[in-house]
């Protein structure tokens, strides 16, 4: 951490860099840091290689435009948040790979992005609650505002705390920020219970086009779709998917592209996504997960029902 701080404090310009297909976490630790950085005078700006940021974002303030181009020469830093694979960083990936001063803060267990400092630690449930460390190493208090944006951060990644990560720490962090002032009704709100008319008919469209079979339900999301639901993002589409009393994996297949496709991965307590993740390139929690992949979508669709139906199988006859 010391390291990390180090660098931080010594630079003028950063761009926080996080993975493709933002969640609560990602964004809540790039605001956040971002805020702070500003408060000690000086210049950072979020970068996220995604085509739409969805609407329960707006607890965020994000600014108008978080994936434009990134020139590397308008910064002195790099950081990266909230993942530590290279291919989750998607356009901005090649920049970082060759910027000669960068910082990694991250709580995944596995990943192949190297840096000059690193933050990571796997026994944090997000990575807000490693930004919430640096902040208090830092002698930083955080404001109300960063205060919310890092407990819709660890909400986020916590499902609400009912996640089976989640550990004292996550509780004694969330009171803390709660103390801080962070508007927990607002962003609970925003996050799990606010509701669009897209919503609604993308729940409708997932219902009738999932396919459940041996533990494992999923539903390919595909451009065509998107633009009849009038939107790419898939929401909590995935964990719906698990509630069905029969599934014990879930996933959804997302088009991004014409031939580049997303995979979110959720799964029951006594199971395992993360190494079915790992298994194609990708990464995450036991719980959640997720793949980036190119090509037929029918190919990957069965080698990851294949990986799913392997871990149903050998935990049943464990």
């Amino acid at each position: 951490m010391n390291d990390v701080i180090k660098i931080l404090k010594k630079s003028k310009r950063v761009a926080i860099i996080a993975h493709i297909s933002p969640d609560p976490d990602c964004i809540g630790s790039m605001t956040t840091l971002s805020s702070i950085l500003k408060r000690m005078g000086k210049e950072a700006s979020i970068y996220v290689d995604t085509k739409t940021i969805p609407e329960y974002f707006s607890c965020f303030d994000l600014p108008e435009c978080v994936c434009g181009e990134l020139n590397p020469n308008d910064f002195d830093t790099l950081v990266v948040v909230d993942t530590s694979s290279f291919r989750q960083l998607g356009k901005y990936g090649p920049i970082y790979k060759e910027f000669n001063n960068t910082v990694l803060i991250d709580h995944h267990k596995v990943g192949d992005l190297q840096a000059n400092a690193s933050f990571t630690n796997s026994n944090s449930t997000s990575c807000s609650e490693i930004i919430f460390d640096l902040a208090i190493k830092m002698g930083i208090k955080l404001n109300k505002k960063e205060a919310t944006y890092l407990f819709a951060g660890l909400i986020g990644d916590t499902n609400c705390f009912q996640n089976d990560n989640i550990n004292a720490n996550t509780f004694e962090t969330a009171a803390k920020l709660c103390k801080l002032g962070a508007d927990t009704k607002d962003v609970i709100f925003q996050i799990f219970k606010h509701t669009t008319n897209k919503d609604i008919t993308l729940k409708k469209l997932a219902y009738e086009n999932m396919v459940c079979s041996d533990g494992v339900g999923y539903f390919i999301f595909t451009r065509k779709m998107q633009k009849e639901v009038g939107t790419d993002d898939l929401g909590n589409i995935v964990n719906e998917i698990l509630n069905n009393e029969d599934n014990k994996i879930a996933f959804a297949i997302k088009q991004k592209e014409k031939n580049v496709y997303t995979v979110s991965l959720r799964c029951k307590y006594e199971f395992d996504v993360s190494k079915i993740a790992t298994r194609f390139g990708g990464g995450g929690h036991k719980q959640a997960s997720g793949i980036m992949f190119v090509g037929s979508p029918q190919k990957h669709l069965k080698q990851i029902l294949d990986a799913c139906y392997e871990q149903i199988g050998i935990m049943n006859n464990g």
